[in-house]
């Protein structure tokens, strides 16, 4: 029996290694390990998330002691406790390639009725570490957005729902305001990417580090650009605009559809209008949409897994705060009444839209499929 034991133990770990090479050979941002029930037999399924989007790569056929054992060898990588199934944990673990790479992996577990499940974020560093063209922003946006991002102060959010590149963006413009002369700090959960001389906290709420003290601890640093992670309540977002009427450039990402419906929506957390008034500077939401793939213009091939897409860009939607959005967000306007006035401040998603099509760089069937998910 504990000859079995060593050998399931090599065994996972020789499966667990090949599946991670792969995922990073195939630019895979997910891993996920999922029990499930085939036939009546338990098979342990791992699909991949490549462009945004979800497909089996694996299906394992094993014993319930080599299911056991294979999980208990991820979590035992990732730092995290094997005997504790019955609750949620998140590790992170560091792993060379085949090909020499370093790749850190954040990992998170969680029990499901059939057993745990696992799914693996791959932090690729290289995806963070994008000019703002890169990201798929035209010169035009980028240009009116620089005025808001090179201000001393002021609050800036990054809206977009879950999956849209909003921590991307927010990383690419702290490397955009990036000096030695300024102090930079942020307050996340998690540190997705570490990068120099930037300070990070990582939220601990089991240490009382939550997004709102670690805010206090920030102003209390002489900062002159904040991050948040991501704002969502309200006295997260009441504490970092008083930061940035306190004189700090704050930068923070919100779940939310487009630009305009994300300050509806810190209405909506009960944030005093006057607040947000006074310290709204600038508002960029986000998509992100498959690009066709150039070897085969869209008709499916083994570079793209048949799928006729590979990689990703952004579209973007940016709002500019003027002195008549601010009156009408004073006075708790709607979206529609905020949108009749921003005028040419507001720059739409249709002008990203456009670019790209234009250029033959993805479908309108992938346009919309990117929309529907709202």
């Amino acid at each position: 029996m504990d000859n079995k034991r060593v050998d399931y133990k090599e065994q996972s770990l020789s499966f667990i290694n090949e599946i991670m090479n792969r995922a990073v050979r195939e630019r895979v941002t997910d891993i996920h390990w999922e029990p499930l029930i085939t036939e009546h037999q338990k098979e342990l399924v791992v699909r991949f998330r490549i462009d945004g989007v979800l497909r089996d790569a694996e299906k394992v056929v094993r014993t319930e002691a080599q299911l056991d054992s294979m999980i208990n060898a991820i979590k035992i990588m990732s730092g995290l406790d094997p005997t504790k199934k019955r609750r949620e944990q998140d590790g992170r673990l560091s792993f060379t390639t085949l090909g020499g790479d370093d790749v850190d992996v954040r990992i998170a577990s969680m029990p499901t009725l059939l057993g745990e499940k696992i799914v693996m974020r791959i932090m690729d560093r290289s995806r963070y570490c994008l000019n703002l063209e890169e990201l798929g922003m035209s010169s035009e946006l980028v240009e009116v957005y620089r005025t808001i991002f090179t201000r001393p102060e002021g609050f800036v959010i990054i809206v977009g729902p879950t999956g849209s590149g909003k921590t991307t963006t927010l990383y690419s413009t702290l490397q955009q305001v990036y000096s030695r002369q300024k102090n930079i700090c942020t307050i996340e959960d998690p540190v997705e990417c570490k990068f120099m001389g930037i300070n990070q906290i990582q939220v601990e709420h089991e240490f009382g580090m939550t997004f709102v003290s670690g805010l206090r601890a920030i102003m209390r640093q002489d900062p002159d650009i904040i991050a948040v992670g991501e704002i969502r309540d309200g006295e997260t977002t009441r504490t970092a605009l008083q930061a940035a009427l306190a004189g700090s450039l704050v930068f923070s990402t919100i779940h939310g559809r487009d630009a305009v419906h994300s300050i509806i929506r810190l209405l909506d957390m009960g944030v005093e209008s006057y607040f947000i008034s006074s310290a709204l500077t600038g508002v960029i939401a986000q998509r992100l949409v498959r690009l066709t793939c150039k070897i085969c213009k869209g008709q499916g091939c083994s570079q793209c897994m048949n799928t006729g897409f590979k990689k990703r860009a952004g579209i973007f939607e940016l709002l500019i705060i003027n002195d008549k959005l601010r009156d009408m967000i004073l006075k708790k306007a709607s979206a529609d009444e905020l949108v009749s006035v921003a005028g040419k401040n507001l720059i739409t998603f249709q002008h990203s839209i456009d670019k790209l099509l234009a250029e033959n760089l993805t479908t309108k069937q992938e346009i919309d499929r990117v929309f529907a998910m709202d």
